[in-house]
């Protein structure tokens, strides 16, 4: 079955290479592209079990290794100037699947949206790591009717959405530790919905976005799957046998992103702030990105440094570190990064991860169950990776 979608897959791809688009008898355009990014990663510190530190969950490995990380089509169908429907299907090594497809009407200065896609305050990413915000909250697709209208420098946006259950996504590009963002919409049971308003203003070089969704948690998937079952002090604020009429399902999360360009470099900085329920997280980043041109060559080179952090309960101590279950833990991330496009379609990627992460774990602890300490997780990450398009 994989040999036969590898198969495949190339035969499009390069049917598709000679002939970019196709037009049908009803009239109808069709057109295709795609990506393909091949990536070396190394984890910090030596790999082997020789190596293994005594960690609840060990890291999934810390011997360098290379992986084709994802292979993407996308489709784009034009009905008319206005019209478009937009489909993109993303391919691993185990499976491929419809990753957004959504039905775009764009007219003078309104924009409707229907489908599956990111919520509209989410940002295409310029490095292959989001900002831990970004992973948390706007990078999971949702089923969403959204409306976008803008008036000279001012923009107003308003959504209805089903509701994106709670889940588990990497910080970075190892996949030991995870944490809560909200996930990909699916077929759930109990499902919800979540509506969104956000406005903006652009006066050049600045430009300033707020937001906020409020919804119900999800019957069971939510509040019962993981804020029960996967903190243990939920009970404290809520006993585990609660039913459902009497749960707390209030949700929401609102935000701030502003941009500013001084002298070619980009000044970008976020803030996000999220109750389920009873559990609290909040975080914020803040970025500075420039294109250096460089000798001899046309393209220049993009670079990017970040700074981020991820907090649970972070107004109080109900929700406390546990060393055992990641999704407790605070974190923060600098991101260092140097991008070069070698042509149009082939770009290359080099990223450092510095990660840091709370995990509650005390001397006391440690010493009561005769371990060694351990506070911190040795998981910095390097990446360079090849983005080919077509």
């Amino acid at each position: 079955m994989k040999q036969t979608l590898i198969t495949g897959l190339i035969l499009l791809t390069f049917n598709f290479a000679l002939a970019q688009s196709i037009n049908i008898p009803s009239g109808v355009k069709i057109e295709m592209s795609g990506e393909v990014e091949v990536e070396f990663i190394d984890v910090e510190g030596k790999g082997g079990a020789s190596n293994e530190d005594n960690f609840l969950k060990k890291i999934e490995t810390r011997s360098p290794h290379t992986r084709i990380d994802k292979a993407v089509l996308d489709f784009r169908v034009f009905y008319s100037d206005n019209i478009t429907y937009r489909i993109s299907f993303n391919f691993d090594d185990d499976k491929g699947f419809a990753d957004k497809h959504y039905l775009l009407y764009k007219k003078d200065n309104s924009r409707i949206e229907v489908g599956k896609n990111r919520p509209a305050v989410a940002l295409k990413r310029s490095t292959e790591a989001y900002p831990l915000i970004g992973t948390s909250y706007w990078k999971g697709r949702q089923y969403h009717i959204d409306y976008e209208h803008t008036l000279n420098n001012f923009m107003l946006g308003s959504s209805i959405a089903l509701k994106r259950p709670l889940g588990y996504d990497d910080a970075a590009e190892d996949k030991s530790f995870r944490m809560l963002v909200y996930d990909d919409t699916e077929k759930i049971d109990g499902q919800t919905v979540e509506y969104g308003v956000r406005g903006g203003i652009n006066l050049d070089k600045l430009k300033i976005l707020g937001w906020g969704y409020i919804g119900k948690l999800i019957d069971d998937e939510d509040w019962k799957k993981r804020l029960h079952y996967d903190f243990d002090y939920y009970a404290t604020l809520e006993p585990d046998n609660v039913l459902n009429d009497e749960a707390n399902v209030n949700h929401y999360w609102a935000g701030c992103r502003v941009d500013y360009n001084l002298f070619n470099t980009l000044i970008r900085g976020e803030y996000i702030y999220s109750k389920d329920g009873f559990l609290a997280r909040e975080g914020y980043y803040g970025e500075l990105s420039r294109d250096i041109n460089l000798p001899l060559s046309s393209n220049p080179l993009m670079l990017l440094a970040r700074y981020g952090e991820l907090n649970i309960d972070p107004r109080g101590d109900v929700f406390v570190p546990l060393l055992k279950d990641p999704q407790t833990w605070n974190r923060s991330l600098i991101t260092l990064a140097a991008a070069y496009n070698i042509t149009d379609y082939a770009k290359i990627k080099f990223e450092y991860y510095i990660l840091d992460e709370e995990t509650g774990d005390t001397e006391d602890i440690a010493e009561a169950q005769n371990r060694a300490l351990q506070s911190s997780v040795n998981d910095n990450q390097m990446l360079i990776q090849l983005e080919l398009k077509f």
